[in-house]
């Protein structure tokens, strides 16, 4: 009998892939730490366990962190570096299963980083990598039980190579960058600042913040300039509509005041009427950048938001791999099969119905392509339980799916030219005459519609007034999550499947707040010390080039031992103009740095005095922590209070105490946060509170010097 041992990166993944590949679909669970599964299929013992994402990181032994620059690396597991129990314990399972296991098959997602969390578990767990006669690959687009039996059907043996070394040599590079970027800026700050801070820098993540940093500039250095907008509000019907002059802009005060005077009529003369149908394409189907921009508009989802809960439809057979790039739909996911399905949903069974009705199903292709994934579509399997989110993503994906099968909507546009006295202004109307695919649609983008009443050369019209509005030119736009991830898509940074990320973490890091994007003073100062002492760290075009090495390595154009060796020799360049400028740096940085440490120590408003900040102080004699009164210092108030004490960790917050109006703290003991009130008198507090260290009969007191 054959055994084999199947690796999926989820284990709701290896629940449907043992489900699928069971006869009776009842497979056996097995494992108290790893969700495993036995299946036996025909003379086959099949084992599905997962390995839960990376199980294994790059670490290096250089363990002082100011110490650069670092070029030795190694995959440890990653328990170790993360010091987590729960994952050592889960690879000594999974270890635990190789006993007899002739076949090994890496069935985690099927990109770069799928590729490369089973290849690591295979090297570094089975040691069986290198052996090609006994390890396979499938590849899977979507969960279904068809498709999950017919990739364990046609997997052949080996594994996609191009895909695990482009896969490896991106986290080496991204190491390397991170690890020695982020030590040199850390250095060049800690002569400045006493306490500890780290300083996060990246190789993708820097140039992003450099794009929102010149949006910044170029809003900041705009110049508003003037401009008339001239209207004229006509009567037709006992209706009153506007019509613009002819030129969009007027860039004179005097102008626009001769136009107005030369247009001062009573009544205006249709000089010619136009009118045409124009079609509204069909929207191409989802890639991850168009869906994460859609659920923006249409839900406020941010980009990551959207990745996460696409996922989660992603393991539960609801949709289609979400990691993709392209836009094309190949018939061989079966058109049919799942309009059919969708069909048994009343919201879509109408439009559905007519596309079904047609000899020949052909979608709406758009530009994109992936070689590894269909465009994302719906398989039209329903699932109960759905919390609001999925269910709106779902809605979207399933509406723009069945919308690519749909017939070009129409509009009539009317396009009417006015005359008032010399001047002649415009009156434009449209109309939908053939809804299509906006029918289906229809939630999530419905054009603006203005029907003119018919009218034809010569006609009279009544002018009720005419507008003359002053308007300025704005500024451009500021970057908001989903437009910053097309943005990056469009430059060539970051891939589909890490551009979330690295937004979001630019707003965990603080260098910038608000949904539309607004650059803090330490991003500002960050961008502003690499713009002048190490412009490359910057560089967009070498972390475009970087992208592009990538891509060759995977089609196997160029070893991953030639791109590192690349990034190595321009780091090395990087970090000797650093080195040589450490000083000027930490200077530049220090004073956003120190600005954020006082904020993060500040509590709140004093309760007592009410003008003194509540600043959170550690003792340099005792070592002890309690809050105090800014106003202390100039002997304006009395209010000294005691707080947790270590191992207790002490974090401000917004929070104010719904009992007394007091400021509140987080407070995490032995890894779990609680909150607790700051005055001493409250009777919020429990006994939890009083063991954490802090006394249970706290007083405020006079202030001691610390």
């Amino acid at each position: 009998m054959s055994k084999y041992l199947i690796i999926a990166e989820k284990p709701e993944a290896a629940r449907r892939i043992s489900e699928a590949l069971d006869p009776r679909s009842k497979p056996r669970k097995i494992g108290r730490v790893v969700p495993s599964f036995l299946v036996r299929n025909g003379d086959s013992e099949i084992l599905v366990t997962t390995a839960l994402g990376h199980l294994y990181e790059l670490t290096t032994r250089n363990r002082d962190r100011l110490a650069y620059p670092v070029f030795d690396y190694e995959w440890v597991p990653k328990h170790i570096v993360e010091k987590d129990r729960r994952l050592e314990k889960w690879l000594e399972e999974m270890r635990s299963m190789n006993d007899g296991v002739e076949y090994y098959v890496n069935a985690c997602d099927y990109d770069i980083e799928g590729s490369l969390i089973g290849y690591n578990v295979l090297r570094f767990l089975y040691n069986v990598s290198g052996e090609e006669n006994r390890v396979f690959r499938m590849k899977l687009s979507t969960l279904m039980k068809k498709e999950i039996q017919e990739a364990f059907r046609r997997m052949k043996p080996g594994l996609d190579i191009g895909l695990v070394k482009a896969g490896e040599t991106r986290h080496i590079v991204d190491f390397l960058y991170g690890i020695n970027l982020s030590r040199a800026l850390t250095r060049s700050i800690s002569r400045f600042v006493r306490t500890p801070y780290v300083l996060s820098v990246g190789r993708v993540q820097t140039p992003t913040l450099n794009l929102l940093v010149e949006r910044e500039v170029a809003i900041g250095t705009f110049i508003p300039m003037p401009y008339w907008v001239l209207k004229a509000e006509v009567i037709i019907n006992g209706e009153t509509y506007e019509a613009t002059h002819e030129r969009d802009r007027v860039h004179s005060l005097s102008e626009a005041k001769r136009i107005v005077e030369e247009a001062d009529s009573k009544q205006a003369l249709v000089e010619s009427v136009e009118r045409r149908v124009e079609k509204i394409i069909a929207p191409e189907p989802f890639d991850l950048t168009t869906l994460q921009r859609e659920a923006y508009s249409a839900f406020g989802f941010t980009p990551s938001k959207t990745l996460s809960v696409a996922e989660t439809l992603y393991l539960n057979a609801l949709i289609s791999y979400p990691r993709t790039s392209s836009q094309k739909l190949p018939p061989d996911i079966g058109y049919r099969e799942v309009l059919e399905k969708l069909s048994e949903n009343r919201a879509y069974a109408k439009a559905v119905e007519k596309i079904l009705s047609k000899k020949v199903l052909t979608p709406r292709q758009g530009e994109k392509d992936d070689p590894a994934h269909p465009a994302i579509y719906p398989t039209g399997e329903q699932k109960a339980g759905l919390n609001t989110d999925q269910l709106k993503i779902l809605d979207l994906v399933s509406r723009r799916f069945i919308a690519a099968f749909d017939e070009d909507a129409e509009k009539a546009v009317c396009r009417i030219v006015l005359k008032l006295g010399n001047e002649r202004f415009i009156l434009r109307g449209s109309e939908i005459v053939k809804k299509g695919w906006l029918e289906i649609y229809s939630p999530y983008y419905a054009p603006e519609e203005l029907a003119i009443p018919p009218l034809k050369e010569g006609d009279r019209l009544t002018v009720r007034r005419i507008i003359s509005e002053e308007k300025f030119t704005n500024p451009p736009h500021r970057f908001n999550p989903a437009s910053l991830v097309r943005e990056m898509e469009r430059l060539g940074i970051g891939t589909k499947a890490t551009r979330a990320e690295i937004v979001e973490t630019l707003y965990k890091r603080g260098y910038v707040t608000g949904r539309s994007i607004v650059v803090s003073d330490l991003g500002f100062s960050l961008v502003h010390a690499l713009n002048r002492f190490s412009p490359k760290i910057l560089s967009i075009e070498m972390t475009r080039e970087v992208e592009a090495n990538m891509d060759k390595i995977e089609r196997e154009l160029v070893e991953e031992e030639t791109v590192i060796s690349m990034a190595k020799a321009e780091l090395t360049e990087i970090l000797r103009e650093v080195e040589s400028n450490e000083a000027d740096i930490g200077k530049h940085l220090s004073g956003s740095i120190i600005a954020i440490l006082r904020d993060r120590n500040t509590i709140g408003k004093c309760p007592v005095c009410g003008k003194g900040e509540l600043k959170i102080i550690v003792s340099r004699k005792t070592g002890k922590r309690f809050g105090i009164c800014t106003s202390v210092f100039e002997e304006k108030c009395n209010l000294t209070i005691p707080l947790p004490q270590n191992p207790n960790r002490v974090y401000t917050t917004d929070r104010i105490c719904k009992v007394c109006g007091w400021p509140m703290v987080r407070v995490v003991t032995r890894g779990r946060p609680w909150f607790l009130c700051v005055n001493p008198s409250c009777s919020s507090r429990t006994n939890r509170q009083g063991k954490a260290g802090a006394g249970r009969d706290w007083k405020a007191r006079r202030a001691q010097p610390p």
